[in-house]
């Protein structure tokens, strides 16, 4: 495959969904209060933003100081700059990434709190995307979803705009979603044991949830369902996979590595080696058919195919958070507490089990074969992932849930946060469920 033909389909997705790509000659030039750089939390965001722009154009400048990174990131001690340009060169080979002083032509973006232009900052819960000086309170280190959650906001608003200034400034907290500042501060530094996590599918949300889970924390035990292999095509919305994973399609059409193996080499990478792998259905898994009671304590179930949702409701499954991103570029994060009227079958009914709902966003006909496939952006995957793994952390919290069980973030236009009920719906399959078999089931569990 040569490189016009692999860039036509590391782009297609995106083409597909929105009919253009970022401009390949602007480069977006990333910078960084110095006096921020060494902190946590700012290099969560720098990573984040390395790594999601990288996959948005093949044009990243690192206008930043390069600094250690922090003791509590997977890569303590290495260089910011070389491991970021590393990965952004894994994930596209023929971009052009590289570390310099901004420029005249460079669209910058800024994270931190000066700056008079695109800024984005973010401390402990909060997050924030406007003009400079930001007005974010400065808490403690510690916690990097707010801040990423700026990244991602700001991504879109870039895409959106077309390189230009921000209109209207974003202003949020992650931690119970809403559209204000929290005081709260909790440091995730020396966080307690998350549990055993099954993520049921590792395509573009359930690899991000992954990859943003894995750089806050260690303290999860982690089980990968997925089916299906890494392609192209993936690359540009998903964060852990890399350009080694495929193969040339033209000879290999059912792709290259599993997507279980290369997550499981991204958490190898970050010093995980607690990982159980199955690269089949999740109703053809052991793993889930043949688990003991207990087991796991949370379900990301990122997947939206084989009626997926019907075996893990049938299942009687433990807590479950999980987000989906749509065609008008929107993200809904959800939750499915044991014992709560609404299951993800009033969400997701099986009769319409083959709309998009997890990992897939706006369906799409190739004409030359009427397959159907997803198409998306790579913010709305990185953001699903980020907000799922931000409510898995929440877990470990006092006071959990601190929202109601669904959040959205629509960011076609100005990005606006909303929460709100998931209704049960009458004559779904939950109805008919046994209580006593499903607390007998998740007795054990962490979040019983």
């Amino acid at each position: 495959m040569d490189q016009s033909e692999w860039l036509k389909r590391w782009n297609d997705r995106s083409l597909r969904y929105a009919q253009r790509c970022l401009d390949p000659a602007r480069p977006i030039a990333i910078t960084c209060d110095s006096d921020r750089l060494a902190r946590f939390d700012t290099q969560y965001a720098l990573l984040s933003a390395a790594n999601l722009l990288g996959r948005m154009t093949p044009n990243v400048i690192l206008a930043f100081d390069d600094v250690p990174m922090h003791a509590a990131l997977p890569w303590s001690g290495t260089s910011l700059h070389a491991h970021s340009l590393t990965g952004m060169r894994a994930a596209n080979p023929f971009g052009n990434y590289r570390a310099r002083d901004l420029s005249a032509p460079d669209f910058r973006i800024h994270i931190g709190r000066g700056h008079e232009g695109f800024v984005i900052d973010g401390t402990g819960w909060n997050a924030y995307v406007g003009s400079g000086p930001s007005p974010l309170p400065n808490q403690r280190d510690g916690n990097g979803f707010g801040v990423a959650l700026a990244v991602v906001v700001a991504a879109a608003q870039l895409f959106h705009e077309h390189f230009s200034p921000i209109s209207k400034p974003f202003v949020c907290n992650a931690l119970d979603w809403s559209a204000t500042v929290t005081p709260h501060e909790h440091d995730f530094f020396r966080a307690p044991d998350i549990g055993r996590v099954h993520f049921i599918g590792l395509g573009s949300v359930g690899s991000a949830a992954l990859y943003y889970l894995g750089l806050m924390t260690r303290t999860f035990a982690p089980t990968l369902i997925d089916m299906d292999r890494v392609k192209v095509h993936n690359l540009s919305r998903s964060p852990i996979f890399i350009a080694a994973d495929c193969v040339d399609e033209t000879k290999h059409p059912e792709g290259g590595v599993h997507k279980v193996a290369a997550a499981k080499r991204f958490l190898n990478d970050i010093g995980m080696t607690d990982v159980v792998s199955d690269p089949a259905a999740l109703h053809q898994s052991a793993y889930w058919r043949e688990r003991e009671t207990g087991t796991p304590d949370i379900v990301v179930s990122a997947a939206n195919e084989y009626d997926v949702r019907y075996h893990i409701e049938m299942g009687y499954p433990p807590v479950q958070i999980y987000a989906t991103t749509g065609k008008n570029w929107q993200i809904s994060l959800l939750r499915h507490l044991p014992g709560d009227d609404a299951c993800s079958m009033c969400v997701f009914p099986p009769d319409r089990s083959k709309i998009p709902m997890a990992c897939a966003t706006d369906q799409t006909t190739l004409a030359e074969s009427g397959e159907q496939i997803d198409a998306a952006l790579p913010f709305l995957s990185f953001g699903a992932g980020l907000m799922t793994a931000a409510d898995i952390t929440k877990l470990t919290l006092p006071g959990y849930p601190f929202s109601r069980p669904r959040v959205s973030l629509n960011l076609r236009t100005a990005p606006v946060v909303t929460t709100t009920p998931i209704p049960h719906r009458k004559g779904c399959g939950c109805e008919h469920r046994d209580e006593m078999v499903h607390m007998q089931m998740i007795t054990g569990s962490r979040y019983a």
